[in-house]
């Protein structure tokens, strides 16, 4: 069984806050290190931590292989690590304990979505479809993408990737999130007589991603190559039934995908969500937001990137307005998201490789000056006080190999830039605080591989 095992030494005492944490997995290019890197960016008085209270390099929790994925639940209950095989598959999945307080702990053995499931359970929740398959499951020979529906004991993790030879390419779905080891609920395939749409191409899709919002709705985006399909999720006696809806040929990611697939969900309503690139080579600058889902999949408004020629990672605040979009040039802010037009928001830290992106500030791992322009991840802290941003700045080169960096800047998800420097928000003895750090860096993280986007911000 994998064991916690965290490095780089305890946990600062004025950063050891349960919020304002961020989590890369290895993604196979950690080298010797199996696990996952995390970073406690903000303090107990929700400030930036400062460069006194950042480990020179992040602190670990290690697995038994390398961790390929990580799926949580929306209230952080639960989580799911996908881990590597001994043929060099992703098809393991572990069971996480103490995300809510920050302390991640694999639990249990892990089960095998490449391997036939001799169980079934029973009883609500069980299954994640209208029945359950109790013979021949679609198996995954390699899982990229991770997403969990529902929380705590409800929770369904969903599982997609490469199917095994001579299976049929569908979503599995483990359940007992819970109650390590997780367990064999069902799948759910692309096609199907009962579904809305029944003629759905029966294509590779391999990034799965689950959106509720505040009113309850939710909707899971299945994308490939070649198209996006979505489907309506409701709760049944015997769990959650999914019913394809409808399919787009035109928003396809092109190239294969890891980890969200350039896809975020308006927080605020399911029914809208962002995605980024299409199904045609070359058009990896172009974001488009879709509404209407789960019953169409209307291209509402579409916006072209400049300078920028790959959309990697997507976040929207929960304001459900305005979001922040990682490039290869930078990061660039979007408002608009709630209405009918994507616009442009004027920079806070201008890139020099793109108008109307950003660039942020930071000191690389060997003191140098640089800015974040090469951004593979992007996310925003649960309390929406802080932009986050994994990536590195042109021609970084760390002695550890781990060339790529955190950095996380004060946002203001109701502007959709940065806000103007405060103080810390809590004084104490009578003493007047001074100004909050305004840049938060964490070097020596490892840098995904391509086309995968695994950063988990809470």
């Amino acid at each position: 069984m994998p064991t916690a095992t965290p490095s780089a030494g305890a946990s600062a005492t004025p950063c050891a806050i349960s919020l304002g944490i961020a989590y890369e997995p290895d993604g196979g290019n950690g080298g010797s290190l199996n696990g996952i890197q995390y970073t406690h960016f903000e303090d107990n008085n929700e400030a930036l931590c400062s460069s006194g209270n950042t480990p020179t390099t992040p602190r670990v929790v290690t697995f038994s292989s390398s961790v390929g994925g990580l799926g949580f639940a929306s209230d952080a209950s639960d989580a799911v690590a996908l881990l590597e095989n001994t043929s060099g598959g992703y098809t393991l999945a572990q069971d996480i304990f103490g995300t809510a307080v920050g302390s991640l702990t694999p639990v249990g053995a892990p089960y095998d979505v490449s391997v036939e499931p001799t169980a079934f359970p029973t009883g609500a929740n069980a299954s994640p479809a209208a029945s359950a398959t109790p013979a021949n499951a679609p198996l995954i020979s390699n899982a990229e993408s991770v997403s969990i529906l529902s929380t705590s004991s409800s929770a369904v993790a969903l599982i997609l990737g490469s199917p095994s030879p001579g299976s049929t390419p569908a979503i599995v779905a483990l359940t007992s999130l819970t109650n390590a080891p997780p367990q064999y609920g069902d799948s759910v395939p692309f096609s199907g007589s009962s579904y809305t749409l029944t003629d759905a191409p029966n294509y590779f899709r391999n990034i799965v991603k689950v959106g509720t919002d505040t009113s309850g709705n939710t909707v899971a985006l299945v994308r490939g190559p070649q198209d996006l399909v979505s489907f309506g999720v409701t709760v049944v006696a015997t769990g959650f039934q999914f019913n394809l809806k409808a399919e787009d040929p035109s928003l396809g990611s092109y190239t294969t995908l890891r980890g969200s697939g350039a896809m975020a969900f308006d927080p605020a309503d399911s029914g809208r969500a962002l995605i980024g690139g299409t199904s045609t080579a070359g058009t990896g600058n172009t974001l488009t937001m879709i509404t209407g889902l789960p019953t169409t999949i209307t291209k509402t408004s579409t916006i072209t990137l400049p300078g920028a020629t790959s959309i990697r990672s997507i976040a929207i605040a929960n304001t459900g307005v305005y979001a922040l979009v990682g490039t290869d040039v930078g990061i660039f802010s979007i408002d608009g998201v709630n209405g009918s037009t994507l616009t442009l928001v004027t920079p806070f830290a201008p890139s020099s490789l793109a108008a109307m992106a950003n660039a942020p500030a930071y000191t690389t791992c060997t003191g140098a000056a640089s800015t974040l322009t090469n951004v593979a991840s992007i996310g925003i802290s649960s309390d929406q006080r802080y932009l986050v941003a994994l990536g590195s700045g042109s021609g970084v080169t760390c002695p550890s190999g781990y060339n790529d960096a955190l950095v996380a800047v004060p946002y203001n998800p109701s502007t959709g830039t940065t806000p103007s420097p405060a103080p810390s928000p809590t004084a104490t003895g009578g003493v007047v605080p001074s100004p909050a750090p305004t840049n938060f860096t964490q070097n020596n993280v490892i840098a995904p591989p391509t086309g995968a986007d695994l950063l988990y911000v809470h």
